[in-house]
């Protein structure tokens, strides 16, 4: 008897938590680590604006929303700091001139929507900007496209990657290159991608960022 009182409730809650959609569960983790990372901007006051890589519905773009306008609390001394939010998209297709970022999901226009439907859904919101371009062409040779062209003026405390394609993604780092700072947190989507392998996907692009550019030091957040 005792056994069934402890495993009927388990069973309950895991009846309907495992009938959830698999995206909506993958989307409800990135919230919950936007929301975290947020907060410890707050609390230690560091400045600066939220950048994303990979927009589609905006599901990620809304987590951040609220996150940036709920991660305080007066009551112990953190406060609020306004940041603008930037979402990066083709908002057509996924774009890679590589051959190894043939995926068989992150292909095509899966997950994407149209500029103007993104747009309508932030109609509201004054600091985000979407920005339609391809992540490849944020970097053309060895020649990175300027800081103001995007109007991106401050520096980033977070960078969200989520175009889980490698080209698009180190060319992304390499621009933002620019907008770290001691601090700013990077999030990788789809860091453990591709069964794995560290010669493709988000880990090949971080991998190569960091050995171009030795200065950068990164650790692990969970």
């Amino acid at each position: 008897m005792k056994y069934r009182v402890t495993t009927i409730p388990v069973d309950l809650v895991l009846f309907f938590w495992q009938r959830i959609p698999g995206l909506v569960i993958h989307n409800l983790a990135k919230a919950r680590t936007l929301k975290t990372i947020f907060w410890h901007l707050n609390v230690d006051g560091l400045h600066g604006d939220y950048l994303e890589f990979g927009v589609a519905q905006g599901n990620s773009m809304r987590a951040a929303e609220i996150a940036e306008k709920t991660s305080f609390s007066k009551q112990i001394g953190v406060f609020r700091i306004n940041r603008n939010l930037y979402g990066f998209d083709t908002f057509t297709q996924f774009i890679s001139p590589v051959s190894s970022d043939i995926h068989p999901t992150w292909s095509g226009s899966k997950f994407t929507a149209s500029l103007e439907n993104v747009q309508r859904r932030f109609r509201r919101n004054s600091n985000i900007f979407l920005i339609q371009v391809d992540a490849n062409e944020l970097v053309l040779g060895e020649q990175v496209v300027a800081a103001s062209t995007y109007g991106v003026t401050r520096k980033a405390a977070i960078l969200l990657f989520d175009m889980d394609l490698y080209s698009p993604t180190k060319s992304a780092l390499t621009w933002t290159k620019q907008y770290l700072q001691k601090g700013t947190f990077l999030i990788f989507d789809e860091y453990f991608s591709f069964g794995g392998d560290f010669e493709k996907g988000e880990a090949r692009a971080l991998h190569e960022f960091l050995n171009e550019n030795p200065e950068i030091s990164i650790r692990d957040y969970s």
